[in-house]
């Protein structure tokens, strides 16, 4: 782990310092996963909306999502694109099956569901346990419920509770 000095006022974390603020930065990025059912709504969207966060604080986070039933290559959902744009980011994104290597990629796994969260562990027992992720509700008690099918105010529904509990999230983990 490198720190670094920067000379800029710092009100991170709700700590104000006077003329520097200490930066903790790690050699490798943190591996963010996000899991869902399809992964072509929830966890592409908040996989979107990490990687602007991330990229709005200059961090460097390798995120990925994927779904436990998903069909490869499935286009996101077209909803779920037009929340993201409305809320000025471009996304398109293709789904993806969750497999074993994606859990030993990861340092975090964060999943929508109780069920997700099942399926998530039950894969991971099959890893070393050195490389097993952190396996977590990304709504901690939570569960954030699919909006497909649901029409357009489900999806901004879910946009506005992730565009809450996403930047928490995150910092925490940083």
């Amino acid at each position: 782990m490198l720190q670094l000095l920067v000379k800029t006022p710092c009100y991170h974390k709700r700590l104000i310092f006077r003329s520097m603020k200490v930066i903790h930065m790690s050699t490798t990025a943190h591996k963010l996963l996000f899991v869902c059912t399809g992964n072509t709504c929830r966890s592409q969207i908040a996989h979107a909306m990490s990687c602007r966060w991330a990229q709005s604080m200059a961090l460097d986070m390798a995120i990925k999502s994927r779904g436990i039933r998903a069909k490869e290559g499935a286009p996101t959902n077209a909803d779920a694109i037009l929340v993201l744009t409305a809320k000025g980011i471009q996304w398109q994104g293709t789904s993806q099956q969750l497999q074993l290597a994606d859990l030993a990629w990861a340092d975090d796994v964060w999943v929508m569901t109780q069920e997700q969260l099942h399926f998530a562990e039950q894969l991971a027992t099959k890893l070393d346990a050195a490389r097993s992720p952190r396996i977590e509700l990304q709504a901690f008690k939570v569960e954030l419920l699919d909006p497909l099918d649901c029409g357009l105010e489900a999806y901004e529904q879910l946009l506005q509770a992730l565009t809450i509990l996403l930047p928490r999230r995150l910092e925490a983990i940083l």
